[in-house]
């Protein structure tokens, strides 16, 4: 495996300026209501400030929060407490924005009151956050990258604190990729990083998408607690799949680093300390990856015909054809998965950029009849985006079963009529990643 280091020639990211707070994006000094006032008390508030959401107090305790939608056609003279979301963990100011992200998405809220001191002294939205972090996150997981990984652990170490480094390496990933194709790998991502997510604490724990099938954690928990969160996660990171008809499971390789030193530190060693960290750890991912345990859990997974002569289970677009006379058009598609193949028809007497949705609902039809009359998607939305020399679509489908659903997809061609269907298949492929790979499976099986 290559050397996972990086340059230490970057530090605008290791200050504290770089890092920044909820103290710093937070509304100061919010309103709030206590648990046992009513539901119109809250309204009125929330009416007044124009407010998304309202901590709850009680006691001088921030047991809650409630909002719009929370109180929306309850009787007025219900109390907060009955209607709230309790349980609720506040922020501290000291936070950095990716943590407070991280608080907010492990509680499946928009708001979270800030705390400090056992004071409410703010709160901060998810838009608010979103604004400030921007391109920090991956779109992906939704993670922070690296960068912001070592802003954080600079941050930590400059303030006296040590960290430590856990560098997760996934196993077998590669396998599953060539198996089963990269919309299921996509998936697996997210969901290993929704797993990883359980295992971290905000208010000591980063977690970052390094790259590729690659995790990293920064803390400042004591050597001994991070040391059992390695081995925590060594022990119960892991996801099945099925591959060839087996169910197998990948994963991960787990390398440790830092935590010991208790002297403090010269500030204009910071950067490099972090990069050394970081190197280590992954060296540390590298020797756990080769180490017994973990050629056992490869060797489970041999590249025989079971797991290489599995075809990529994805929609795959063979041919576009338009055919145009004086007063019709005619769209024709063919879509395949494995070697299950789909066509689809459409005419109509249109011309010009009305011919991006004949080439639609023929996509859609390839891709019925490729897999089955359960599988019908109407067109809400077809859009073209100017890119470079080819032709950007954006196209967005809604599904023919209840609960509807939209999908969204985008791909890019040299004509409109290929990125019309690709962009279809893009929106297909990311959520039909196990359907699709159950379906190629019973093919390959008959």
């Amino acid at each position: 495996m290559e050397s996972k280091s990086t340059s230490v020639d970057q530090p605008s990211l290791m200050t504290e300026q770089s890092l920044i707070t909820v103290r710093d994006v937070m509304t100061a000094d919010p309103a709030s209501v206590a648990a046992s006032e009513t539901v119109v008390t809250a309204s009125e508030v929330i009416r007044q400030h124009n407010l998304s959401g309202l901590p709850v107090a009680e006691g001088g305790r921030i047991v809650g929060l409630v909002t719009p939608l929370q109180l929306l056609r309850q009787p007025p003279y219900r109390k907060v407490s009955e209607v709230m979301t309790g349980g609720i963990t506040p922020a501290s100011p000291d936070y950095s924005l990716l943590q407070a992200h991280a608080l907010l998405g492990n509680q499946h809220i928009d708001l979270l009151p800030v705390v400090e001191e056992g004071r409410l002294v703010g709160q901060i939205s998810l838009a608010a956050i979103l604004r400030a972090i921007g391109q920090q996150t991956d779109p992906l997981t939704g993670l922070p990258w690296s960068t912001a990984l070592r802003a954080w652990a600079g941050v930590s170490l400059g303030r006296g604190h040590e960290v430590a480094i856990l560098f997760i390496d996934m196993d077998n990933f590669r396998t599953v990729n060539k198996a089963l194709g990269h919309a299921v790998g996509d998936e697996i991502l997210r969901s290993m990083a929704a797993l990883l997510g359980k295992f971290v604490d905000v208010s000591t724990d980063l977690l970052c998408r390094y790259g590729g099938d690659e995790f990293a954690i920064a803390t400042t928990r004591s050597a001994e607690e991070a040391r059992a969160l390695a081995q925590r996660i060594r022990e119960n990171a892991m996801l099945s799949v099925e591959i060839g008809g087996e169910t197998r499971s990948v994963t991960s390789s787990v390398g440790f680093a830092g935590g010991r030193r208790i002297e403090g530190r010269v500030p204009a060693h910071v950067a490099a300390t972090v990069e050394d960290l970081l190197t280590l750890a992954s060296r540390a991912s590298t020797a756990a990856k080769e180490a017994a345990e973990s050629a056992a859990r490869r060797g489970s997974w041999p590249e025989d015909d079971r797991t290489s002569g599995v075809a990529e289970a994805r929609l795959r677009l063979l041919d576009v054809k338009v055919h145009a006379e004086p007063t019709r058009c005619t769209a024709t598609v063919r879509v395949s998965i494995g070697a299950q193949e789909g066509t689809g028809s459409a005419s109509g007497q249109i011309s010009g950029r009305g011919v991006s949705f004949l080439v639609a609902d023929a996509t859609l039809q390839a891709i019925t009849e490729a897999l089955g009359e359960q599988y019908v998607y109407t067109v809400e939305e077809l859009t073209e985006v100017p890119f470079e020399t080819d032709r950007l679509v954006v196209a967005v489908l809604r599904n023919s079963s209840e609960p509807q659903q939209r999908y969204v997809g985008g791909a890019h061609a040299a004509d409109l009529p290929h990125a019309v269907s690709k962009a279809i298949l893009d929106a297909l492929n990311r959520v039909l990643a196990r359907a699709l790979a159950d379906l190629l499976r019973r093919n390959t099986a008959r």
